[in-house]
């Protein structure tokens, strides 16, 4: 037989590593038709039967408010399937309950799964799931997805369920709650289910089914007075956030430095072994320069990555956005913002997807415009490129916390003037499950911080290799002979003159600098940077880093690649310079010290790189919001690195 179920659940119940455990396979994701909210289904055999598991959104009713809670009831009332299988978290019973019961009055069949009840056991919590399964009038078994527990009893309890011919008793509601409970107002809610409390209901059900060690929430409050504390809670959170990048650049930095030199003497060595220059170039400045520039910034990312991932798994950040609601109001934002601007330290793609989350379009829209102006990892390597080069070792940690937190706080003031002048209206209010503090899995913590630095991997092997050869390719055609057979004619005129050997050597390595300038000038790249130019010099920007910008657009580590291809081909020609010279000092070499922090800034304030654009169009539900995105957030950034720029000036007397 074939068998088409669904789980239905509240967030966070364990539903996807549930499908997971049970099918030994990966879920394969979509979108529901029409809408952006994630449709997720695993398909494979047991005891020959053919099982079809569709992952429901996680709500935490039916009352179709959101749209997760839309999507959910249209499936579960106009959609065919032959089971309702309902993971409940054992450790917050009453709370997943309130569910339970709106999904006994669609009137299906339907399987409890008691999730993490190896989380329960060990928090004291003892569960009768005769007196549950009795309470709901369906089977109820205890499990464990991540401890593979009772996952077959499961599947058998499925089968079992689906070979025995429905009943009317087994969907009638009256049934299902009139033997359960000894209140007073026991008729009345056997007679009128929908019109008592289901808060009522789910209270009774639970406190008949299971019994609470009165310990249980002890540990829990004791560091939430701390972590939580009127006055110490935004230090603490800060403190914890500047360890955080401390720590990545202090360990991470050691690790880049192995890794770029590795990187360079893996392009000296391909220089000496490829005769033609053409293929030299394409090989050493546009691949490992471009890309391996880019490569070395892994430690440092991966470190970030690992850092973050601590502080989110064990519970922490959840009550970070409890503590900033009250700081939110003030500038406009929902509570609730502050997951997906969290997650747009990552990447902006599932920040913008993470906005569905907020009910209200405006608050929604609102979050959408300033998710940007938090600096997404792929943003990093750009900021350890320039902090790296112009700040010293000592103070490196201290000045990425301060990028960091200044796009953090420049979206604040942003969101109150869109608050005031464009997303009027009444707030919604702030209503956050508080998950349980966790000593972070390791197994989790691997988990996360090897799939995001394998993205990025991914993204240096396809995306960004590819931009470094099209940057390559734009940056050394067309070529012209006139500028080659000037030079040329100069470098042969020096054995005419009265020059020792190592002056000549010199003059001739001279002009074939100033050669290679002209050329990079007169190529597709120069002329593109020429013709822009004139809008960024006012930040101190040359022609490379303003073509960077727009190779950016693309992802934001083409950045790098970019000036690693550009300046690497445009090499100065003082007489003094080494040849090999890192891209940090390079820049040291050609940029100011102000032009360096107007960079820094515009990179942290622009638009977002190509593929979370299209995210935020999908999201915000109106493309013409891209537009506006893009001339928003470039005269916010232009605005703030022309202010960094002048008052940088007047404080280095350049």
């Amino acid at each position: 037989m074939d068998f088409r179920i669904v789980l239905a659940g509240q967030p966070n119940v364990g539903k996807s590593s549930l499908i997971n455990a049970i099918s030994g396979a990966k879920l394969r994701v979509g979108n529901f038709s029409g809408v952006t909210v994630e449709k997720a289904e695993a398909i494979f055999e047991y005891k020959n039967h053919k099982i079809t598991m569709i992952d429901l959104p996680g709500t935490y009713s039916l009352n179709g408010y959101t749209m997760e809670e839309k999507v959910t009831k249209d499936f579960l009332e106009k959609e065919s399937y032959d089971l309702i299988l309902n993971v409940v978290d054992s450790t917050n019973l009453e709370r997943n309950l309130m569910l339970t019961l709106q999904l006994k009055e669609l009137k299906k069949d339907m399987l409890i799964a008691l999730n993490m009840i190896d989380e329960a056991d060990k928090d004291g919590i003892k569960i009768d799931t005769n007196s549950l399964s009795e309470s709901l009038g369906c089977s109820v078994c205890a499990v464990s997805s991540s401890k593979a527990i009772n996952l077959e009893s499961l599947l058998d309890s499925i089968i079992s369920a689906m070979q025995k011919k429905p009943s009317e008793e087994k969907h009638d509601s009256k049934v299902i709650f009139k033997p359960t409970f000894s209140s007073p107002s026991k008729d009345s809610i056997t007679q009128s289910p929908l019109k008592t409390s289901k808060a009522l209901i789910a209270k009774n059900i639970a406190n008949k089914a299971q019994k609470l060690p009165p310990f249980i929430a002890k540990g829990t409050s004791k560091i939430d007075s701390i972590l939580l504390h009127r006055f110490w809670s935004i230090p603490i959170f800060l403190l914890a956030m500047f360890a955080v990048f401390e720590v990545s650049f202090v360990l991470g930095k050691y690790l880049q430095d192995l890794l770029q030199a590795g990187v360079d003497s893996i392009g000296d060595y391909v220089g000496e072994m490829i005769e033609n220059e053409l293929l030299s170039s394409l090989i050493g400045d546009g691949i490992i320069k471009g890309v391996g520039t880019v490569i070395s910034f892994l430690p440092l990312i991966a470190m970030l990555f690992l850092g973050l991932t601590l502080l989110e798994s064990s519970g922490y950040m959840a009550r970070v956005a409890f503590m900033l609601d009250g700081i939110f109001f003030r500038f406009g934002l929902h509570g609730k913002s502050f997951v997906p601007l969290v997650m747009g330290f990552g990447c902006s793609v599932p920040a913008y997807i993470a906005t569905r989350a907020l009910q209200n379009q405006r608050e929604k829209l609102l979050t959408l415009f300033i998710i940007g102006f938090m600096s997404c990892s792929a943003r990093l390597p750009i900021y350890l490129l320039f902090v790296g080069a112009f700040f010293s070792a000592k103070y490196a940690g201290l000045v990425l916390f301060c990028i960091y937190l200044g796009g953090f706080l420049i979206a604040l003031i942003l969101a109150k003037i869109l608050r005031i002048f464009v997303f009027r209206g009444q707030s919604e209010p702030f209503v956050m499950e508080m998950p349980r503090y966790r000593i972070p899995s390791l197994k989790v913590v691997w988990f996360s911080v090897w799939s995001k630095s394998y993205l990025f991997l991914k993204k240096a092997g396809t995306v960004i290799l590819a931009g470094a050869i099209f940057v390559w390719a734009l940056a050394n055609f067309p070529k012209s002979d006139e500028i080659n057979n000037e030079y040329e004619s100069k470098i042969e005129s020096l054995a005419t003159l009265n020059l020792t050997d190592e002056e000549r050597e010199e003059r001739a390595k001279m002009y074939e600098n100033e050669m290679l300038e002209n050329q990079l000038q007169y190529s597709f790249a120069g002329r593109a940077g020429s013709l822009i130019e004139p809008i960024f010099s006012p930040l101190g920007f040359d022609w490379r880093l303003s073509v960077s910008l727009i190779t950016g657009f693309s992802a934001k580590e083409l950045v790098v690649s970019t000036l690693g291809v550009l300046y690497a081909l445009g090499e100065s020609a003082d007489e003094d310079e080494d040849k090999n010279q890192s891209l940090q000092e390079i820049l040291q070499d050609k940029i100011s010290l102000p032009t360096a922090i107007a960079f820094i800034m515009f990179i942290m304030l622009y638009i977002p790189c190509f593929a979370a654009t299209i995210s935020f169009g999908h999201e915000s539900g109106k493309k013409i919001y891209m537009l506006y995105l893009f001339l928003f957030t470039s005269a916010v950034a232009y605005l703030f690195a022309f202010i960094g720029y002048r008052i940088s000036l007047l404080l280095v007397g350049a």
